[in-house]
């Protein structure tokens, strides 16, 4: 396996927007990171839960990929499209709307079932582990460093909506706007990749 094209992979598709890195920076934006940590906490463990998920599954399945991944492209396309959708909503009038902190649940549930890092995961397995590693231990040492920059990548989202919470404020249009921007182009990406 080319370590720097897996690490490369793994790094640029964890950095660049996708709903959790989105939704994560939202909520830290809101509530402050050590507030949103409720929510992020359920995306970073949906998150390792799906790795792991997705390693077992694609290791059992791998003669199957090329088979399903269009229909889960096509699926995740157009969830990321109606997050696009709701993202880029004005804000609801009334201050008990903006108070309502996600739940851990939300944030693992959304991760578990988000098309982006389904593909993400099947990806890393089907073209960067699996033709080249066999055992348990090589698979599990692989998806290990991927779950954990991952999560670094998240956590770095996070910072970023607390560190810029007054600053997004601001320009709460303008964020809306460039974050249901950058879901459409999610949804694109996925749809033709």
């Amino acid at each position: 396996m080319n370590i720097a094209a897996f690490l490369s992979y793994v790094i640029i598709t964890s950095v660049t927007p996708g709903p959790s890195n989105i939704l994560m920076m939202n909520e830290s934006r809101r509530f402050g990171f050590a507030g949103a940590w409720q929510f992020n906490s359920g995306i970073l463990s949906g998150f390792a839960v799906l790795g792991m998920i997705s390693g077992v599954f694609t290791a059992g399945l791998y003669s199957w990929i090329p088979v399903i991944e269009p229909y889960f492209k096509l699926a995740g396309a157009a969830y990321l499209l109606y997050l696009a959708w709701q993202v880029s909503l004005p804000k609801r009038a009334g201050k008990e709307t903006a108070a309502v902190q996600s739940s851990f649940l939300s944030g693992f549930i959304f991760q578990v079932i988000n098309v982006k890092s389904i593909l993400f995961f099947l990806t890393v397995m089907s073209a960067f582990i699996l033709p080249y590693h066999q055992s348990v231990s090589s698979i599990g040492l692989y998806m290990t460093i991927t779950i954990c920059l991952g999560w670094l990548a998240l956590l770095l989202w996070s910072a970023f909506g607390s560190i810029l919470k007054d600053f997004l404020a601001k320009h709460d249009k303008g964020f809306r706007f460039v974050m249901g921007g950058l879901l459409v182009y999610c949804a694109v990406m996925v749809a033709a990749g």
